[in-house]
């Protein structure tokens, strides 16, 4: 038998994945008739823009700790996402791909083999971060972030990449958002919350998100979006079995 895996990396990475599909139905609207939108216009906006568009082009920056790239592919429901996603964080690298509703999780050690994650198995290591992480589909992530959002504020105009956009701050109290939402309760206890977590988000003319920006804990994330609406082949990983499989393999 045969265990190559760190559970407790890809569980991270995992739980980063939640924080970016997030991020694609929490908070939206660049109506300049409203200087501050409610939030759950401004939320409601967003995610139909995005579901309309389908696919987004995905970048986040944690600085030190490392950062991912993933292609997505957004729907009305779970069985129409997909993505295709690579983290490199504190230099350890994790791919993850989702297609019909199965996690491929591939790892340097396991050299060109895939792991189809199964929540089902207890034994499965990744089993359990996968689970948890809910619903993936932006309508859904927005009805559950909706409580959770408390104010709405447009700061400004400004061009970033050659696209006019709208800067806007929104701030959410993570004690209202649902326990799959991607917070993570460890970095919630040592950031200072008095006044909620505020993320900085910066919109198209189209409601689309170019930027989401937020500080946490000593903890700077920005997270570029590009190529709205293209194309994406996100396909399953071939030489992939579950992580029952892999224990059942010759050394």
């Amino acid at each position: 038998m045969r265990q190559r895996t760190n559970p407790l990396h890809v569980t991270a990475v995992a739980g980063t994945a939640m924080v970016v599909l997030a991020a694609c139905g929490s908070a939206g609207t660049s109506d300049g008739s409203a200087e501050s939108p409610t939030p759950a216009e401004f939320m409601d906006r967003i995610v139909a823009a995005s579901i309309d568009e389908g696919s987004v082009h995905v970048v986040m920056d944690m600085g030190a700790a490392g950062g991912l790239e993933a292609d997505m592919v957004l729907g009305e429901d779970d069985a129409d996402m997909a993505l295709d996603m690579t983290a490199d964080l504190e230099g350890d690298e994790t791919k993850i791909v989702l297609v019909e509703e199965k996690w491929y999780i591939h790892t340097a050690d396991l050299g060109d083999q895939w792991i189809i994650s199964d929540p089902d198995d207890p034994n499965d290591p990744f089993g359990e971060a996968i689970s948890e992480m809910g619903s993936l589909n932006p309508a859904a992530q927005v009805e559950d972030i909706k409580p959770a959002v408390t104010g709405v504020e447009k700061i400004g105009e400004e061009k970033l990449g050659g696209v006019d956009t709208t800067h806007y701050e929104v701030t959410v109290d993570p004690e209202k958002a649902p326990e799959d939402a991607g917070f993570d309760p460890e970095i919630l206890e040592k950031a200072d919350l008095e006044d909620g977590l505020v993320f900085d988000y910066w919109l198209d003319a189209d409601d689309l998100m170019r930027k989401v920006s937020f500080d946490i804990a000593g903890q700077s994330v920005e997270t570029t979006m590009t190529g709205w609406g293209e194309t994406y082949e996100i396909e399953a990983p071939k030489n992939a079995v579950t992580f029952a499989e892999l224990m059942q393999a010759p050394a």
